[in-house]
């Protein structure tokens, strides 16, 4: 099927993180891959795998883009294809999709009301409460009297968590969200490094190691069904409990997958996502964490599977043939592997990175490191020093 319409289309990949990698990687081998991100440290500049327009890959997300995007599409005899890859990027797309449209092809899913809802965590919980759809207890404050309730009625520690996580990294340190673990810490929190409690959700905690994890990686046709899920667990995060992915396994989960399925059609999405599930222990059931409106981080782990689901999104929206999907080979790990030796190093130094190497199987995929892909390779690595000496600077994290 690759052979039959080879470089036919033109994927535009948005933001080239490591996310951005797994579209370029699993769509490289059908379509041309052009990407987009004004942060020139993005490992993904450097890929093997995508190339630059001078006229529009290092430009900010704006309406200007926009424009640009939609006059090179509307003069290309092949179909444009735009997948973001980053929140901020879908936000974009959101709100410049009709004038990206019809030359820029996107995804049905890009709406307010569809992946709209799911970058807000507040208007996501009230939703998911609106189709009873179990997720941790999740509570949108407005004062420091409705915080310290939700820690009497719910109890500590408590997750608090961005309302859109994106625009809070840097606040944070990196990190996704904050734990509290007493009542001074999490006033502290709150008055230190949130100010407007109306910027966060407060969320019950689902106790549990990281392997209680399951991730689902959803492929929705642009009609409305579940094409398919691929499933797996993950095994450790970066920074460790709250964080994202450094090691993910492919695992057959069935109730993950009828779970991640059974929740896109009751949310009437479109297109691409990942879904989070945490087993609770006290109940035996899976709870929904969170949904990620676009590839997540650890998506290439699909393709080292043998699930293309990017490559088959991208070719609908190009109007093209669709390969029937292949089932997924379990055991098949993705790994990024320099967060993954600094998450190992958190909680058991040196000891558990060694263990590790000597235990777990060499992983199949990394997000942004490969031996026939240097540059990308020699660039994660710069990125990644960056990154770190950022997060360690005096006075980061404050308001």
């Amino acid at each position: 099927m690759a052979k039959e319409h080879a470089k036919l289309f033109t994927t535009i990949a948005v933001s080239l993180t490591g996310t951005g990698m797994a579209v370029a990687r699993d769509v490289s081998a059908v379509s041309t891959v052009l990407g987009i991100d004004d942060d020139k440290t993005r490992p993904g500049r450097h890929s093997k795998h995508i190339s630059l327009a001078k006229k529009f890959s290092d430009k900010p997300l704006d309406a200007r883009l926009a424009d640009q995007l939609a006059h090179f599409a509307e003069h290309q005899k092949q179909p444009v294809v735009l997948i973001p890859a980053a929140d901020d990027a879908c936000e974009w797309v959101i709100a410049h999709r009709h004038r990206l449209l019809p030359h820029v092809r996107v995804s049905a899913g890009y709406t307010p009301e569809r992946a709209g809802v799911l970058l807000d965590k507040s208007a996501f919980a009230r939703r998911c409460a609106d189709l009873k759809i179990d997720v941790p207890v999740t509570f949108q404050p407005t004062s420091m009297d409705d915080v310290r309730a939700f820690a009497s009625d719910v109890g500590l520690p408590c997750i608090v968590k961005p309302r859109a996580g994106h625009k809070w990294r840097d606040r944070l340190s990196g990190q996704k969200l904050l734990v509290p673990k007493t009542l001074t810490e999490l006033e502290r929190a709150m008055i230190d490094i949130v100010g407007d409690p109306s910027a966060v959700v407060l969320q019950e905690l689902v106790a549990g190691p990281e392997r209680n994890l399951g991730v689902g990686a959803v492929w929705v046709d642009q009609r409305g069904k579940v094409q398919h899920v691929l499933t797996a667990r993950k095994i450790r995060q970066f920074p460790r409990q709250f964080g994202s992915g450094s090691r993910v396994v492919t695992e057959d989960l069935p109730d993950v997958a009828r779970l991640s399925a059974d929740i896109m059609q009751a949310l009437d999405y479109r297109g691409l996502c990942g879904t989070e599930f945490k087993l609770d222990e006290r109940t035996g059931r899976w709870r929904l964490i969170e949904i990620n409106p676009r590839p997540t981080l650890w998506y290439d782990l699909c393709r080292a599977a043998g699930t293309h689901l990017i490559r088959a999104h991208a070719e609908e929206l190009a109007g093209l043939a669709i390969a029937p999907i292949a089932p997924q080979e379990d055991g098949i790990a993705w790994t990024y592997g320099l967060r993954d030796v600094v998450a190992l190093g958190q909680t058991g130094g040196v000891p558990a990175v060694l263990n590790a190497l000597r235990q777990e199987t060499w992983a199949q995929t990394d997000a942004v490191m490969a031996w026939d892909d240097p540059g990308a390779t020699l660039a994660s690595i710069g990125h990644f020093a960056a990154q770190a000496f950022a997060h360690l600077r005096p006075g980061r994290g404050k308001k």
